[in-house]
């Protein structure tokens, strides 16, 4: 016995995130902990990649760096200082395609260790990933702004949170209705939500948003929609910041500049 979860994603760019998820229980099983929006794998998360040494040839931000993995990764730089050992970026399609992609593992374990660089713009790179130390995804930071709901009759109620490997932050607990609440505006004053006092990233967790359901029994169904707003951990490249790395900041060469 089970409880079904289909999967609609509306939205997901460097500012948005909206999805809605629906479902019908072949029995009493119950949504555990569901995650509605895994923020590690959503597209544009940034991620920190260390590396062996400082790069003789700086990397150019918004430049796409691959790796020789045995499927090539491709990260599309959005920081960098000279002279430092690690870069920022997300993963995007191609070397030549920066149609942004979400990372396959929460570790953002796709990238191996000890993987040669070449830059679109800055070529191969004298430094290799690191030898021990993985990719990092960024602590994300969030808020709520919609959520909408029907839920079967027979559901007693369901819980949806923030998460965190050391304190969850409760949003909301809605029973056996249907609603919409427009948090970032309609005239209600309330303001998005924000991840309150969620607290711990063990396992890239923080910021999750899930759900839990008490009360579903056979036939049930449901659905729930949320739109959150990406406040941190997904920026763009800082193209200006291309001057203190001996770059026109538009020679990335893929035509946008922020």
């Amino acid at each position: 016995m089970a409880i079904t979860k289909l999967t609609n994603t509306i939205t997901d760019t460097n500012t948005k995130y909206s999805v809605q998820h629906t479902g019908l229980a072949d029995g009493a099983t119950q949504l555990s902990d569901s995650i509605w929006a895994n923020l590690s794998a959503l597209k544009y998360a940034n991620a920190t990649v260390t590396i062996s040494a400082a790069p003789t040839t700086n990397f150019c931000i918004g430049e796409v760096v691959s790796t020789n993995d045995s499927t090539a990764i491709h990260v599309r730089v959005t920081d960098y200082t000279k002279g430092a050992t690690t870069f920022k970026g997300y993963k995007v399609t191609s070397a030549t395609d920066i149609t942004p992609l979400a990372w396959t593992a929460e570790t953002a374990t796709d990238i191996g260790t000890e993987k040669t660089l070449t830059g679109s713009v800055s070529g191969l790179s004298s430094a290799t990933t690191h030898a021990s130390t993985r990719v990092a995804i960024a602590a994300p930071k969030i808020n709520l702004r919609k959520l909408w709901w029907n839920l079967a009759s027979g559901i007693d109620h369901t819980r949806i949170y923030f998460d965190g490997s050391s304190t969850e932050q409760t949003i909301a607990y809605i029973t056996d209705s249907n609603g919409y609440i427009n948090y970032a505006g309609g005239g209600n004053h309330i303001g998005a939500i924000g991840m309150g006092a969620a607290d711990g990233n063990t396992s890239n967790v923080l910021g999750d948003v899930n759900v839990t359901t008490v009360g579903v029994a056979e036939h049930d169904t449901y659905m729930i929609g949320i739109e959150i707003g990406k406040l941190e951990g997904f920026e763009l490249p800082n193209f200006f910041k291309n001057g203190q790395l001996g770059y026109a900041p538009n020679q990335h060469g893929f035509g946008d500049v922020y």
